[in-house]
């Protein structure tokens, strides 16, 4: 009986697996285009969302909003999958793809006596990384992910931890 309990407590784990959480953390980007070479730090906070619709397989929805540095703003919405590789019992390693699509918002200022337009645009892209879970106490984990975005607005490098509840 403690064997069968055991065996669906693992299952119950991985497999049909819902769940939800915060995250935090920041980006660095790294912009060379038509010249300009700029490089800058956003601080983001967000939601993500996950299924595990395999018992190694899990689907994440995330969205991510980077704060006001430089009279810009965005929002990142993105769709991954990540591998989940059984450590130890709390201890998951995970390699993860996706694709992101950032909603970027710049409003209009005056530098130098110079205005500058404002507006919205936005850019998309994949995003590969490797992150690291903790479960911590019965369905709460802990986790940490760094994540490489080529090409989105720049060649991205996001470094995030986060705290979530398992369903």
């Amino acid at each position: 009986m403690c064997v069968a309990l055991f065996g669906m407590s693992a299952q119950a784990q991985e497999k049909g697996d819902i769940a939800v959480g915060l995250h935090g953390g920041a980006t660095f980007t790294k912009i060379e285009f038509l010249g300009i070479k700029e490089s800058t730090t956003q601080v983001g906070l967000g939601a993500f969302a996950q299924y595990n619709f395999a018992n190694k397989w899990r689907l994440e929805v995330e969205g991510t909003y980077h704060f006001k540095k430089n009279h810009v703003s965005d929002f990142l919405v993105g769709l991954n999958v990540h591998y989940l590789i059984r450590l130890t019992d709390d201890l998951k390693l995970y390699p993860l793809v996706g694709y992101a699509l950032n909603f970027v918002h710049t409003e209009a200022y005056t530098e130098g006596g110079i205005v500058e337009d404002g507006g919205n645009t936005t850019d998309s892209g994949i995003q590969l990384g490797l992150g690291l879970q903790y479960n911590i106490k019965d369905n709460w984990f802990v986790s940490g992910e760094y994540k490489y975005q080529p090409g989105i607005f720049g060649d991205g490098h996001v470094v995030m931890v986060g705290v979530g509840y398992r369903f």
